[in-house]
């Protein structure tokens, strides 16, 4: 008798591109063996996206009530279903693949023998470009789309996720790549007692852990067990441990190898507004000689990450080739990291520990340390700020962290300093992408308005990165050496041959031309600045979506200000979304709460 075929529901989030890469596989596989079920919808056939079948209202409750439908469900104000007749196709042995709703899974769970979910997940900020590049929604409806929480994984059910982060083909890759590992017999996770004994509060070895993340990427554990594992995990994970994690991960990464004696990288554990020295650090150290790939985030929940503020200067959607390329002509790249070291064993935990609030910072670690051992770097700097609005809220947890970092990074055959640095305070003015790249062209051109906190920050990180060159005494020698270099405009050059590099934009990214200056109610002096507040304005006007939107400090901690002199200014690329900037500024006490001013 043949074996019964396996039923593949697709879920994801909006922007996770399911369509596309369910018509990629269409094409892809043999139709005698996969059939891809069209649904059912209460919307006109021919309407813009899948191809369906269109009937009214009464039709589908009609056949619904005719038991012609194998499950159904209500989204965005329609009716979808998937018909019975496809359960005939299974008990034929041919795969079917359905887009369907994670509200449906454990419904369908109990009825088919053979079921696999296939979960398509991207970044954050992907998902985010591409919802607003489809033209129905913006702005914080972009957002409260993408902050979205997907219903729990229900228990027992077999789930792989593909991520669809890079281009169409590579999505469609590893999309049809699930399907063919998925139609196979479902075998029980070899790593099972690996699992069990964490969950004990055993420590595991390195073999252990690339075990457990082989067969959580295959699908082989349910969400209720991962979320057990990871739990436990969170609760005991020593040092050692963190070392053997890092070393499984880099077995799923092939190694970039570079024909370089010391290839130099930076990490931000970030969480303080501005701060963008990467963009200066990068051309100090390519002008000193040094290879530097970086590859940077995009911004989740700030007003900008580095590949965003780039972004407005030179592509940064990168491939290792143009990495390769970008590093023999310039010395250095800042490529988005989301095309060349993006995790799907990243999605997979992320996804448990992010909703549930897992303290995952040692999961960090490893997943930070491991993307740059693969990356091919040899010498990594790490900036960990501490404050009350960061990820570390005092100094001791900072340089716990960083002890941390450096002892991982030996695990692994890396050079590793990690800096504990003041986040208390936002770093520079700008705080949006077009603001920050404006005062790291004023530091990088040397300008009296730069600002001297950005300025002295990237000189001391570019500094200890210098000093990784082992004819470099000390990093005091290295930041005079990156101070001469900077002072004397060849970090202006470097910035300017790794754009050109990556490739210009022709339409460099200004300052929004809608604004609003929030102004102190009371005399005083600047007690304090919330950058989470600050940040939120900033994103509120359109940041990091819109480039050219933000904040612009006017003020600083310490700073004696009048009544009615501005504090900061808001900028925005429409007037719809400064006003909606401009109403989270109204005072809770004395002046806009971002900005706290103490009376005289």
């Amino acid at each position: 008798m043949k074996e019964t075929g396996t039923f593949f529901l697709v879920v994801g989030p909006s922007g996770a591109g399911k369509d596309s890469l369910i018509d990629g596989a269409r094409a892809a596989l043999d139709s005698s063996e996969y059939v891809f079920a069209r649904r059912v919808i209460t919307r006109p056939s021919g309407s813009p996206g899948e191809d369906h079948e269109g009937v009214a209202e009464a039709e589908f409750t009609e056949r619904e009530r005719n038991g012609e439908f194998l499950v159904t469900w209500n989204a965005h104000g329609l009716r979808y279903g998937l018909p019975q007749w496809l359960v005939g196709l299974l008990e034929a042995g041919k795969h079917v693949v359905a887009n369907g709703s994670r509200g449906v899974i454990a419904m369908l769970a109990r009825q088919l023998p053979r079921f696999v979910v296939v979960n398509v997940t991207a970044p954050h900020e992907v998902l985010a470009q591409r919802i607003a590049a489809r033209g129905r929604e913006s702005g914080d409806e972009v957002l409260r789309r993408v902050a979205r929480q997907a219903a729990p994984m229900p228990d027992g059910v077999r789930c792989v996720t593909v991520s669809n982060d890079s281009t169409l083909d590579l999505g469609v890759a590893r999309f049809t790549d699930a399907l063919k590992h998925g139609a196979g017999s479902v075998a029980q996770p070899a790593s099972r007692r690996h699992l069990a004994a964490k969950l004990d509060g055993q420590s595991l070895d390195e073999g252990a852990y690339e075990a457990i993340l082989r067969d959580a990427i295959a699908g082989r554990y349910t969400e209720q067990e991962l979320t057990a594992f990871l739990t436990a995990a969170t609760r005991s994970l020593d040092d050692g441990e963190v070392v053997a994690l890092a070393r499984a991960r880099t077995r799923f990464t092939p190694r970039i190898a570079w024909n370089e004696p010391i290839v130099v990288d930076k990490h931000s554990m970030g969480g303080v507004p501005g701060s963008r020295i990467t963009l200066i650090v990068v051309p100090i150290v390519a002008a000193y000689g040094l290879a530097m790939p970086k590859t940077s985030s995009r911004a989740i929940t700030s007003a900008a990450g580095t590949a965003d503020a780039m972004e407005t200067i030179a592509r940064v959607d990168l491939t290792h080739d143009d990495v390769r390329r970008c590093v023999a002509e310039a010395r250095a790249c800042i490529a988005w990291n989301g095309r060349m070291n993006h995790s799907v064993i990243d999605d997979v935990m992320n996804a448990i520990t992010r909703p549930l609030g897992l303290d995952s910072r040692r999961w960090a670690v490893a997943s930070i340390l491991s993307k740059k051992a693969t990356a091919g770097a040899t010498h990594v700097i790490v900036d960990i700020p501490y404050g009350p609005q960061t990820k570390l809220s005092t100094r001791a947890d900072a340089q716990a962290l960083a002890s941390l970092f450096e002892e991982v990074g030996k695990g692994l055959g890396l050079h590793v300093r990690a800096c504990v640095t003041d986040g208390t305070r936002p770093i520079g003015r700008g705080i949006g992408p077009a603001l920050e790249v404006r005062d790291v062209r004023l530091v990088l051109d040397n300008h009296p308005d730069a600002p001297a906190d950005l300025r002295e920050k990237a000189l001391r990180f570019a500094g200890e990165i210098i000093a990784f060159d082992p004819r470099v005494e000390s990093p005091a020698q290295g930041m005079r050496i990156a101070t001469t270099l900077l002072d004397d405009g060849n970090a202006r050059a470097a910035f300017d041959r790794i754009a050109a590099a990556q490739g210009i934009r022709p339409d460099p990214v200004a300052p929004g031309p809608h604004t609003h200056l929030a102004i102190a109610s009371v005399a005083g002096r600047v007690g304090a600045i919330n950058g989470w507040q600050i940040s939120g304005i900033a994103r509120t006007a359109g940041a990091p979506r819109r480039a050219g939107a933000g904040i612009d400090l006017l003020c600083t901690i310490g700073e004696s200000v009048a009544a009615g002199e501005p504090l900061y200014r808001i900028h925005a690329e429409s007037a719809e979304e400064l006003a909606a900037a401009v109403a989270m500024t109204r005072p809770a006490g004395e002046c806009p709460g971002a900005v706290r001013v103490d009376p005289d």
